[in-house]
């Protein structure tokens, strides 16, 4: 039973080793599993991205929470499918790709709301050019991470008012206040950028320029993987705030042990389309 239960995960696992001995995510105990469909329609350094992405969240986000979890004549909760596809495309630049929750399920007794199916999609005619300077698999995380429900399921958890700037979930804002200020009452959203931007990202202000909001390690809060713009500076990284959030969506999660860099994106983006996402930016805010 235990061997048919994990061999896809050992499997994975396996496959990338490299990639995670530097990582010392905890995963012995995961049980939360993330189902790619569509994905043999992109080419196979794509699908590569797609299963790297896959497998980076699901050493990070390890199961549900305990107290929150299904009772015994409930089914447990499945994890999450994903299917991937394309975009109408509108030529190199613009919008490159855009993810949500397409279904959810929530018991008001477990106060939780969790997606159990999302989309992501990508413009085909940007693909190739994303694979060649190294930004896919940044792109592929942040947007698989709202599909699983960052800033796409804050409002339905009571995390976040929309149009206030301000989330309150109780993890991330104790992460906020240990990476990066102390004093702060709330983790600053962006409220920039339109539909897409606003309301689903940490704030970054325009995004060209640094924030002055640091971690101990000297990273500002601009360069974080979650918020909506990225810019080719080599410093893109995944914060514990971020790691929290999906704690306060009713996850239980592993924290990273050291720093973990994110492959940095090679082009600025922004975020479009009424899904949460990226847009290669053309022109600043």
């Amino acid at each position: 039973m235990f061997i048919t239960k994990y061999l896809s995960k050992i499997n994975k696992v396996i496959l990338f080793s490299s990639l995670w001995m530097c990582s010392s995510f905890a995963s012995a105990t995961n049980s939360f599993n993330i189902s790619l469909t569509g994905t043999s329609s992109f080419s196979t350094g794509q699908q590569t991205a797609f299963t790297q992405a896959e497998v980076f969240w699901e050493n990070i986000i390890t199961g549900y929470q305990p107290g929150y979890k299904k009772l015994s004549f409930f089914a447990d909760l499945p994890g999450i499918t994903i299917n991937t596809g394309s975009l109408t495309s509108d030529g190199v630049g613009g919008v490159l790709g855009s993810a949500d929750p397409i279904s959810t399920t929530s018991l008001d007794f477990y106060n939780y709301t969790y997606a159990i199916s999302g989309s992501m999609n990508f413009d085909p005619a940007d693909l190739s050019n994303m694979e060649s300077n190294g930004s896919l698999l940044s792109i592929v995380k942040h947007e698989m991470a709202h599909a699983l429900g960052f800033g796409s399921l804050w409002e339905s958890n009571s995390l976040y008012v929309a149009d206030s700037g301000q989330y309150t979930g109780a993890g991330a804002l104790s992460a906020y206040q240990t990476e990066f200020d102390p004093l702060a009452t709330f983790v600053p959203v962006e409220l920039q950028g339109g539909v897409g931007t606003a309301n689903g990202h940490w704030n970054e202000g325009n995004g060209t320029a640094l924030t002055g909001i640091t971690d101990s390690n000297g990273r500002d809060m601009r360069d974080e993987l979650m918020t909506g713009l990225f810019l080719n500076n080599g410093k893109t990284f995944l914060s514990n705030t971020t790691i929290a959030s999906f704690k306060d969506l009713g996850y239980t999660v592993a924290f990273p042990v050291a720093v973990v860099p994110v492959p940095a994106a090679i082009w600025l983006f922004i975020s479009a389309l009424g899904f949460l996402g990226f847009t290669s930016k053309k022109t600043q805010l």
